[in-house]
């Protein structure tokens, strides 16, 4: 029989049940620590393929500009619009859809859920682009277009200039993409991202992780 407590032998020695439920605290708090855990800014991991290339594992189309955006994602500032007009922007190569682009001068702000991963395809990068991730702790780091490619000179066709960018921010959370540029123009479309799990998911992960350390 457990003395009073419910949770002790007569003898002292811990019950089984108690040492169970202390091991699951143990393993909750241990799991909810590593999920929610941040880096101290890590830089962003980014890389590239060839126009506009298929995307991360992981990731789903959120923006397109011709379709309603996902739920949870919003963005403002930009115009949009198909094809080119000289001097004002050019599509990026082979995009015969509705594109967005930022004028100089100007910026858009595209805001979301958490997200572990971003990709989206830019065209004809030139110098002056520049996009800026803002999220979690402050976390805050701009790339500009000559970090994304080694000769950013807005060339309207070639395979290095327009490009599906893919950047992992490690243990960072990103809520928020500002697209910038000093001069005409900075064009992007279909954007895509991998979100964090919303907290309930966590939570049942959390618990499952939890149970399975108990049986353990």
């Amino acid at each position: 029989a457990c003395a009073a407590s419910g949770m002790s032998d007569n003898n002292g020695t811990d019950h089984p049940a108690q040492t169970g439920n202390r091991h699951m605290r143990k393993i909750l708090l241990a799991t909810a620590a590593f999920a929610l855990a941040g880096s101290a800014n890590a830089a962003v991991s980014i890389t590239s393929t060839a126009f506009d290339g298929p995307l991360a594992p992981g990731e789903q189309l959120v923006v397109t500009f011709d379709a309603p955006n996902a739920p949870g994602y919003s963005i403002s500032g930009g115009a949009t619009m198909i094809g080119s007009v000289s001097g004002v922007s050019a599509a990026p190569a082979g995009d015969a859809t509705r594109y967005m682009y930022v004028l100089g001068g100007t910026s858009a702000t595209l805001t979301t859920p958490l997200l572990q991963s971003f990709s989206m395809y830019i065209g004809s990068v030139d110098t002056y682009n520049s996009i800026t991730f803002k999220g979690l702790g402050g976390y805050q780091e701009t790339i500009s277009g000559s970090q994304l490619v080694a000769v950013a000179n807005g060339n309207q066709t070639s395979a290095q200039t327009n490009r599906r960018f893919y950047f992992d921010f490690g243990s960072d959370r990103v809520n928020e993409v500002v697209f910038s540029s000093s001069q005409n123009s900075f064009e992007f479309d279909n954007i895509a991202a991998g979100a964090v799990p919303e907290p309930a998911t966590w939570a049942m992960l959390i618990i499952g992780f939890g149970f399975v350390g108990l049986s353990l």
